[in-house]
């Protein structure tokens, strides 16, 4: 109950005239950001250990296509079929709520799923809670965005 009555106050934040989640305290930022940086690392080494010690047990991951899957999947999903060469993460912005934090960023990569190209540009929304003074993913996710050219 006390994590829905946490997105809950996050999702409020997002209403227009209710500011309540600042801008990261510098640590938070500093130790948030190399965290993301890691994690693209982690899909590049194909290291599933980063992300069983980072994701909260309660973890949820809302892929491109829509599809969530939990934890256990997700760690397994890091060795699947998807293969990453480059991950490159820019336009991250980090802001808390207490103990929570939300990161939004942009991610280029260069990726193959089989003989499906998945490479290209992502948007992305990863939600933090501090749990015994360590960071926790509880929810990640991502989201294509299309180029001019694959709109037409």
């Amino acid at each position: 109950m006390k994590s829905k009555l946490l997105l809950f106050a996050l999702l409020a934040c997002a209403l227009p005239k209710l500011i309540c989640a600042a801008p990261a305290a510098p640590n938070a930022e500093a130790q948030l950001t190399k965290i993301e940086h890691d994690w693209a690392d982690a899909y590049v080494k194909r290291d599933p250990s980063f992300v069983q010690r980072l994701a909260a047990d309660n973890f949820i991951f809302i892929g491109p296509d829509g599809n969530s899957v939990g934890k256990a999947d997700y760690v397994k999903g890091m060795t699947g079929p998807t293969v990453f060469t480059t991950f490159d993460i820019g336009e991250l912005k980090v802001r808390t709520v207490g103990d929570v934090a939300v990161v939004t960023g942009m991610a280029t990569i260069t990726a193959k799923s089989g003989d499906k190209n998945e490479s290209g540009k992502y948007a992305f929304t990863d939600v933090f809670a501090k749990k015994g003074g360590e960071w926790k993913a509880i929810s990640s996710q991502a989201t294509p965005v299309k180029t001019p050219e694959a709109a037409k």
